[in-house]
């Protein structure tokens, strides 16, 4: 939580820099990027408030635990940044079409250059919790921290040769809300593909497969038909096996909770083993 709360905090104060310089060079691309400051601000107390949530342990209505809130959470962080990217790319297209043009001076270069140094060092701060924590949504913070450095490196480089061209500010501002329009677009693909559901990391597979091979040569287990439940503080990996028909129920627990246990300790994930009997003689129909 330490890095949410050292987000809302510096991003508070670049933004009240940020739109007050804004409003002194009648900048639009200056109030964009201060307003996406502000909505930093706002990603991390959304940050905060499902994070709460989501370290709840599992109760009778969520069984699995409430882990996927964080997936709530960047998405609503990804809404957040469309809507951004809509408004300022809208005032970025008109201030194109009045030709406005926008004066820089020493203090909107100065403010503009602090605020990419502090959001760069913000978003490294947030990927490496979002590492040490494995929590998307700090992940998804980190991008927004780093799509306001890089929106404020574009807004200085203009600022730099606005002098030269009219057009600068209004075509910064609309490069700025179709940056932004990407990272939305990015942060809200990723975690609705996690809540729909995605095939099992290729690693895994393979590593159940030369485990099988080792631990029972002889019986061509056939791992197959792989599922990937994700609930962000717990993973279950799902696959079936085949045993031979006649094989005793007891024997076939044994191999399959032997299983259960040595994959789930060398995967780090819950590993759930449904077994088939093998059809002798035919072919095995069976699904990778």
């Amino acid at each position: 939580m330490s890095a949410a709360w050292l987000s809302i905090a510096g991003n508070v104060v670049l933004f009240a820099f940020k739109y007050w310089v804004g409003i002194l060079s009648h900048s639009v691309a200056i109030k964009a990027d201060a307003w996406h400051t502000l909505s930093d601000c706002l990603s991390s107390l959304i940050v905060l408030a499902m994070l709460c949530i989501s370290i709840k342990p599992p109760d009778e209505e969520h069984p699995f635990g409430h882990g996927r809130y964080e997936l709530v959470s960047t998405m609503l962080i990804g809404v957040m940044l469309a809507l951004v990217a809509g408004f300022f790319g809208y005032e970025g297209l008109m201030q194109l079409y009045e030709h406005r043009e926008a004066k820089f001076g020493v203090a909107a270069i100065l403010v503009t250059a602090v605020s990419l140094v502090g959001k760069e060092l913000m978003a490294r701060y947030s990927f490496r919790m979002a590492r040490h924590a494995g929590n998307a949504a700090l992940a998804a913070d980190g991008w927004h921290h780093r799509s306001d450095a890089l929106s404020s490196l574009i807004l200085l480089i203009g600022m730099l040769v606005g002098s030269r061209a009219w057009w600068i500010d209004g075509a910064l501002g609309t490069a700025i809300a179709v940056y932004i329009a990407y990272v939305a677009f990015t942060t809200i693909r990723g975690a609705a593909s996690t809540i729909a559901g995605e095939h099992p990391p290729a690693r895994l597979i393979d590593t159940v497969r030369e485990e099988l091979a080792n631990l029972y040569p002889r019986l061509d287990l056939r791992p197959h038909d792989f599922r990937w439940h994700n609930y962000i503080r717990r993973q279950e990996l799902v696959f079936h096996i085949v045993l031979p028909s006649g094989m005793l129920v007891g024997e076939a627990f044994s191999i399959t909770s032997r299983l259960e246990e040595h994959l789930g300790r060398l995967l780090g994930v819950e590993v759930t083993i449904h077994i088939e009997p093998r059809k002798e003689g035919r072919g095995s129909g069976l699904r990778p």
